[in-house]
């Protein structure tokens, strides 16, 4: 484990050649590099606005972390892309595996049910699972082929709600494993990231047609441009001002977007470019928390657009590739690192009573 109080930075970073293909084929695709060795801790100074950065290295490389959410048991849970496994973290740490039965699974993303389960995608294998907080797996096969399930999460209706990268469509599972899909109306958009919206809805990302879909639990579509030419819309998650946040690192002009309930869509440029921003999840202190992936940092962004950057702990030529990030339990978020083989817990505003 390492650990660093971190001071916000805005100085820029060493030159990346990673960038959001590459990522999204890391992520998507299930490839997997070369585990990095561990490194010190960087220590910035600390004032008011510190937050703490802990990593806690996977108990074997590669792993390959990707998505993370929190349990109902009061742990954060994640999947492995590289050993085809779930993970479980305590808030003080401590790390188990489960491994899946079916092999090359490639499990993505992850989000804790209604039911008091989690649901995770396994796209390679054209699945949905369900693992019980004691560890207890079932998969569910989709009914359409190479429909390569990715994001999910779970809905307003007490379903799970997810997409279908390669069928172009948008599924629904309920607790007892019936599945409903729901084609897209725009041919190959390649739905990615989705989540339940502040009005009822779910809303998704179309990072190769530039959009963001919204949908209802009745499945009724509705697909919004962005203004951005080149944009690239990756995550999205609901926000405390009750509007969808975005990441998007399409182009140029890698940037938070913001989407109100009815389409309406404000542009952040981030201050450090080529950033890469990649997860994006509503944080404890009421702002929009997320990772930067080419330049190795935490971002996060205020409801009003003011945004600030924290660096992880490392050293020069290596990289972490900060992926997916979710709010934990005691005010704290968590991150995966798909490249550093890690776990990542951010403690905000100096908080020291993690559960």
């Amino acid at each position: 484990m390492s650990e660093t109080v971190l001071s916000p930075s805005r100085r820029r970073p060493l030159t990346r050649f990673r960038r959001f293909g590459v990522l999204l084929a890391c992520g998507l695709l299930g490839l997997t590099a070369p585990a990095l060795a561990p490194v010190p801790a960087f220590a910035g100074q600390q004032d008011t606005d510190a937050v703490r950065i802990t990593e806690f290295p996977l108990p074997t490389p590669p792993r390959s972390p990707v998505g993370i959410t929190r349990g109902p048991d009061g742990n954060v849970w994640f999947t492995e892309n590289g050993s085809n496994s779930i993970g479980r973290i305590t808030p003080r740490g401590r790390i188990t595996e489960f491994p899946l039965p079916t092999p090359d699974s490639f499990p993505d993303d992850i989000t804790a049910g209604a039911d008091g389960r989690l649901w995770f995608t396994e796209p390679f294998r054209n699945r949905i699972g369900r693992i019980t907080t004691r560890g207890r797996v079932t998969e569910y096969s989709l009914p359409t082929p190479d429909a390569f399930p990715l994001g999910i999460t779970r809905g307003p209706d007490g379903n799970v709600w997810f997409t279908e990268n390669g069928s172009n469509s948008i599924g629904r599972i309920t607790p007892r494993g019936r599945i409903t899909e729901f084609p897209l109306p725009t041919p190959d958009s390649f739905p990615y990231r989705i989540t339940a919206g502040p009005d009822g809805n779910l809303w998704f990302t179309l990072p190769f047609v530039n959009r963001i879909g919204r949908i209802t639990p009745h499945g009724k579509v509705t697909e919004f441009p962005l203004p951005n030419p080149d944009g690239a819309p990756f995550n999205i998650t609901a926000g405390p001002d009750g509007n969808l946040w975005f990441t998007d690192s399409g182009g140029l002009a890698h940037e938070i977007g913001r989407i109100t309930p009815r389409g309406k869509v404000t542009r952040y440029p981030l201050p450090t470019p080529d950033s890469g921003p990649i997860g994006i999840t509503a944080g404890p202190d009421g702002n929009l928390w997320f990772t930067e992936s080419n330049v190795d940092r935490i971002g996060r962004i205020t409801p009003h657009g003011r945004l600030t950057e924290f660096p992880l702990p490392t050293a020069p030529g290596e990289s972490r590739t900060p992926f997916h990030i979710a709010a934990g339990p005691g005010g704290t978020l968590w991150f995966t690192e798909l490249l550093g083989n890690r776990v990542g817990r951010v403690t905000v505003g100096g908080r020291h009573d993690i559960p």
